[in-house]
C-alpha cells in the first residue's frame, strides 16, 4: 500500500471536516483557506470546490464564486449544486430590493452582493440565532449565505420561510414572543441566511426601525435564549 496516498487521503478528510464545521460556524474565512488547502493537493475535488465557491460569495467576492462554480461545471456539467447557485448567482448581482414582507406590506428588504455588509453587529439591533423545528434536509441544502428571509408573525410563534414562502424554521419560544409584541407595536425587521446546512440553520436578524413606543427598548438582549448565539 502507498503510504503517501493513504496519508493524503486522511489529511483531506480531516481538512473536509474542519471546513464544514467552519461553514457552520459561519467562519467563512477559515473554510475558504481550510478548502484551498484541499484543492493544492487535489484540484478536481468537486466537494471542495463548491465548498470553496459558497465561502467566496459569503465573503462577498460574487466573481470569484461564479468563477469556482464554473470550474466545477467543466469538470462535472450536470452537478446540481453548482448549476443551481450559479444561476442564484448570476440572478442576484446588481439587484437592489426583492419586495419581501416582514409584517409590513411596505417593508423591503436589502440584497447586497457583499453579503458580509449584511452581517454588522449593532447591540440591541441584532442577533444571530440557530432556528428550531427545522424544514427537511433537502429544503435547507438550498439555502445560501445572505439570502433574504421572510419574518412571519402569528399570535404565538414566529415562523421563518424563503421569499418563495416555502417553511424553514421557527424562532425559541422566548424570542418570538419578545419579537410579536415589537411587530405589532410597529417595529420591522429584517432577516438573512448566515449559515445553512442540511441539518443546521442559522439566521441573522436585524432592527430596522424602532417605534416610538418602544424607543428605549432594545429588540435583542444578550443570554436570551439557550438557541441563541452571542452577537
Amino acid at each position: 500500500m502507498d503510504t503517501t496516498l493513504t496519508d493524503a487521503s486522511l489529511s483531506a478528510e480531516v481538512l473536509a471536516k474542519q471546513a464544514i464545521s467552519a461553514a457552520v460556524a459561519a467562519n467563512w474565512k477559515e473554510a475558504a483557506k481550510l478548502n484551498r488547502k484541499i484543492l493544492s493537493v487535489s484540484s478536481g475535488d468537486v466537494e471542495a470546490l463548491n465548498r470553496l465557491a459558497l465561502a467566496q460569495s459569503c465573503l462577498g467576492k460574487v466573481n470569484l464564486a461564479q468563477k469556482t462554480y464554473k470550474r466545477v461545471l467543466s469538470i462535472n456539467p450536470y452537478n446540481i449544486i453548482a448549476l443551481k447557485n450559479l444561476d442564484k448567482l448570476s440572478k442576484s448581482t446588481g439587484a437592489k430590493t426583492n419586495g419581501i414582507s416582514n409584517g409590513n406590506t411596505n417593508h423591503q428588504p436589502k440584497i447586497s452582493s457583499d453579503v458580509t455588509k449584511l452581517f454588522l453587529s449593532e447591540p440591541g439591533k441584532t442577533k444571530i440565532i440557530n432556528l428550531l423545528n427545522l424544514a427537511p434536509p433537502q429544503v435547507l441544502a438550498a439555502l445560501n449565505c445572505g439570502d433574504p428571509l421572510m419574518i412571519n408573525a402569528k399570535n404565538h410563534s414566529v415562523s421563518i420561510s424563503t421569499t418563495n414562502r416555502v417553511y424553514l424554521g421557527a424562532l425559541p419560544d422566548d424570542l418570538a414572543h419578545r419579537l410579536i409584541s415589537f411587530i405589532a407595536g410597529g417595529n420591522l425587521y429584517d432577516a438573512y441566511v448566515k449559515a445553512a446546512t442540511p441539518k443546521n440553520l442559522t439566521i441573522f436578524l436585524r432592527e430596522v426601525k424602532r417605534s416610538g413606543k418602544f424607543i428605549n427598548q432594545p429588540s435583542f438582549t444578550t443570554g436570551q435564549s439557550s438557541s441563541l448565539e452571542s452577537d
